[in-house]
């Protein structure tokens, strides 16, 4: 898609404005998890991303350290990001998965200062893999406009294959969970489910639903609409938080299977971490 390079800082600002606003909100919930560390580093290099392009867009000539940037390194920076953050979403969204689910089983919910090491660090490695898989694959190519008002961008589509999986998964839970058909669950799954393990369920859709449920609409009508979004607008704070209420969803609807004396203050503990 063809984007506008003002229109481009405008949007990229505001991105910048939302994600600090939602670390700043959740700044307490940001410091116990992967995801949230994930979140913050976001924050800050879509900052320093912004802040560089819109140097260069209004001195439109600098020269630092005998680099010389004009306004096409504009669009060339932005065209790098996009395929940078186009790879970050599936691997994100596992690493989050796995440390909701870690995170749940522990009977600890303190973060210590070698998990906070550890999930920064992570954050880090991340970057860079993302970074150099990029600029190592042959199959990378960057598209340049006819002038220096346009840039060529693309969306992601891994973003799209989460949402899919992420429905899919939903509806699922929900049909086994509000299904009055023993029958069929019997066929699903060999042992009968005991009601306190499907009211667990119901009340972890529940409490999902009714946090995520507009966004969750917005993201289904987008494409309906024929609302574009470039690869570095997909990866964003609120999308993540999303992601993450749903791996933690995941995580407490296994969790509900756990023996009696577990499950109770699993729940609970995974519901106030939302």
């Amino acid at each position: 898609m063809d984007t506008s390079i003002p229109s481009l800082l405008l949007v990229l600002w505001l991105k910048s404005f939302l994600n600090w606003l939602v670390v700043v909100v959740q700044r307490h919930y940001m410091i116990r998890t992967f995801s949230g560390f994930f979140c913050i580093s976001l924050a800050l290099i879509d900052s320093l991303l912004t802040f560089v392009l819109t140097a260069i867009f209004y001195l439109e000539d600098v020269s630092i350290s005998g680099w010389h940037f004009t306004r096409y390194y504009i669009c060339l920076l932005t065209q790098i990001a996009c395929f940078i953050y186009a790879m970050l979403h599936w691997p994100v969204f596992l690493l989050v998965g796995l440390d909701n689910f870690w995170t749940l089983s522990s009977s600890s919910r303190r973060t210590s200062w070698t998990q906070k090491l550890t999930y920064i660090a992570g954050v880090c490695l991340l970057w860079i893999l993302a970074a150099l898989y990029v600029f190592w694959v042959p199959d990378v190519a960057l598209l340049f406009g006819d002038d220096e008002k346009q840039c060529k961008l693309f969306s992601s589509p891994q973003s799209s294959q989460i949402l899919v999986a992420l429905l899919l998964t939903v509806t699922f839970v929900i049909l086994y969970s509000y299904s009055p058909f023993e029958k069929w669950r019997l066929q699903v799954f060999p042992h009968s489910t005991p009601q306190c393990c499907l009211f667990c369920l119901r009340r972890v859709m529940q409490t999902f639903l009714s946090t995520w449920a507009s966004f969750l609409v917005l993201m289904i009508i987008a494409p309906l609409l024929m609302i574009e979004m470039h690869a570095h607008l997909q990866l964003n704070v609120v999308w993540l938080s999303f992601l993450n209420s749903f791996s933690v969803a995941l995580a407490l609807c296994g969790r509900s299977f756990a023996p009696d004396s577990q499950k109770s203050d699993t729940i609970t503990d995974g519901f106030c971490s939302w």
